[in-house]
């Protein structure tokens, strides 16, 4: 199995076509804007830079990413409304700063004081396989979006 970390941008353009194709099957009403939606997205894909790099030339790079995309939104599915939140601010964090939020970051973030009720939502989302966390777990900087 191909181990590969996904640029962001085009994890999120993977979701997007997945969501469009989705209600490509539930609106036939809306199926131009749809189709159209779904041929830029597929174009946005197969253009990406990450396709040029050595990860990416893999034949089993494709595969991974949509393997991987639908399992988070499995995962994603179980997730508490408090522990959405927690995943919103660490994407929007490490979009913004390169890298993931310390734990008193992440409660100022979704309005808990205690690093310890952060440590716990942390805890329950990386047995459901949303987030990955490394050696450095006390500062929270350990955090990686399971890609």
């Amino acid at each position: 199995m191909v181990h590969t970390t996904f640029p962001l941008d085009l994890i999120q353009a993977q979701r997007d076509w997945n969501r469009t194709y989705a209600a490509l099957e539930r609106r036939p009403l809306e199926t131009a804007v749809l189709r159209r939606r779904l041929q830029q997205l597929s174009a946005r894909l197969a253009s990406h830079p990450f396709w040029e790099t050595r990860a990416g030339r893999s034949p089993a790079a494709k595969v991974e990413l949509r393997r991987r995309v639908r399992e988070l939104e499995q995962a994603e599915g179980c997730l508490t409304e408090r522990q959405e939140r927690i995943l919103e601010c660490i994407r929007d964090w490490v979009a913004e700063h390169g890298e993931a939020p310390s734990m008193r970051e992440i409660g100022d973030c979704v309005g808990l004081s205690s690093t310890a009720s952060v440590g716990y939502q942390l805890d329950r989302m990386e047995e459901l396989g949303v987030i990955v966390r490394g050696p450095s777990r006390g500062r929270g900087r350990g955090i990686a979006l399971r890609w």
